[in-house]
């Protein structure tokens, strides 16, 4: 949970407040400004912020927050964070946009097992959130890279958007939120998809810092197997000079079992240091509203029909994906199950063919936590 502690420090700070971590950074004690003192609803400006479990360790009567995925406390921060400088809101004029785009659903999506038929379009505005995430990868050595995810309302990927937005977001207006237009469990959900979508990506990112960890792995692996290979040879070699017998025996093959155990606890220990270890933390957040259309598409599979929206965003000039409704990845090669035309990307539609059930109707669905995302993509997270 240290990244979201490292979030709280960074808007604590931001307002001018103080923040002194404790040893093993798994909390801080912090000094509060009026401004978040108030935003945070306490009564005193001195508090102690923790992981999870680790709130026993502050003594005195100042009192301590729980920061982590789900708490009350990262649901007061985040929307706190729109008014600090590490977050801001801007629109792009509908003017920009032109008064007549002919759209055609078909020459972007392929609906790989069923029929479709467009029934109307309308115009009308979404919200897109760029994120500015730094992840951190641990493994003996340190390597940090940014991503900049831009995750729209409906918690779909738009990596064009990402290039597009920065570029022009300057010459937008400005806008005030309102509480009621985002929620704290929306901005989470949001959150989610924008760490889901930066870790799938990692691989090109890390392959290099991979490459040296793995090779600084299999040295240190062949200067343990070398310094164990000499020893025990070493006392082979005397077993068989002195023709060791009796007791002076079996204290040399003690003393070669040991150095067994030894062994295999260095290369564990080995396996620790070198595992690769990811955090990752956000440090800020625009939202831009794009001016879309919207295009309402009625599908068929066999004698089954289901009515879908896809967005045309005017801003890249292109489809949003869609999301598949049992992994969450984004496709514009969607498939649909038979029972309950759930959409399905290649992937998933693969495993509904092979398996004859839809991973969606068996309860698959894309990860509700960011432990889960961990899990899912077999990344360990760090601390």
């Amino acid at each position: 949970m240290n990244e979201l502690l490292q979030f709280a420090e960074h808007i604590i700070e931001s307002s001018d407040g103080v923040v002194e971590w404790d040893g093993d950074r798994r909390g801080f004690e912090a000094l509060l400004s009026q401004e978040v003192q108030k935003g945070l609803g306490l009564s005193g400006s001195l508090v102690n912020i923790s992981e999870p479990g680790h709130g026993e360790r502050f003594s005195g009567d100042s009192e301590t927050l729980t920061m982590g995925y789900g708490t009350e406390l990262l649901d007061q921060f985040i929307p706190m964070a729109l008014g600090m400088g590490c977050a801001a809101a801007v629109a792009m004029p509908s003017a920009a946009s032109p008064k007549k785009t002919a759209l055609d659903v078909g020459s972007r999506f392929a609906f790989t097992n069923s029929a479709f038929r467009e029934k109307g379009t309308q115009r009308s505005t979404v919200d897109y959130w760029l994120w500015s995430l730094e992840v951190t990868a641990d493994a003996d050595e340190r390597h940090q890279l940014q991503y900049h995810p831009c995750i729209s309302r409906h918690q779909l990927h738009c990596p064009a958007l990402s290039e597009l937005i920065p570029a022009q977001a300057a010459q937008w207006e400005p806008i005030s939120l309102k509480p009621s237009e985002v929620s704290p469990e929306e901005l989470d959900r949001l959150f989610l998809t924008a760490c889901h979508r930066t870790l799938a990506g990692l691989e090109e990112g890390l392959s290099e810092f991979k490459t040296t960890i793995l090779r600084h792995h299999l040295r240190d692996m062949e200067r343990i197997e070398t310094y164990f290979l000499d020893l025990t040879r070493e006392m082979a070699d005397e077993i068989e000079r002195r023709k060791l017998t009796g007791s002076d025996l079996a204290v040399r093959k003690e003393k070669m079992t040991q150095l067994s155990r030894e062994k295999a606890a260095k290369i564990s220990a080995l396996e620790d240091k070198y595992r690769l270890r990811i955090s990752i933390r956000p440090l800020t957040l625009l939202l831009a509203r794009l001016p879309v259309i919207r295009c309402d598409v009625l599908v068929k599979r066999r004698k089954k029909e289901r009515r879908i929206s896809v967005i045309y965003n005017l801003l890249s000039k292109d489809f949003d994906p869609m999301a598949c409704e049992a992994c969450g990845t984004e496709t514009y090669s969607p498939g649909l199950c038979d029972d309950a035309l759930h959409l399905l990307c290649p992937a998933c539609l693969m495993s509904f063919t092979q398996q004859k059930a839809c991973p969606r109707c068996r309860g698959q669905k894309p990860p509700q936590t960011v432990q889960g995302v961990f899990k899912q993509l077999s990344i360990e997270k760090g601390a």
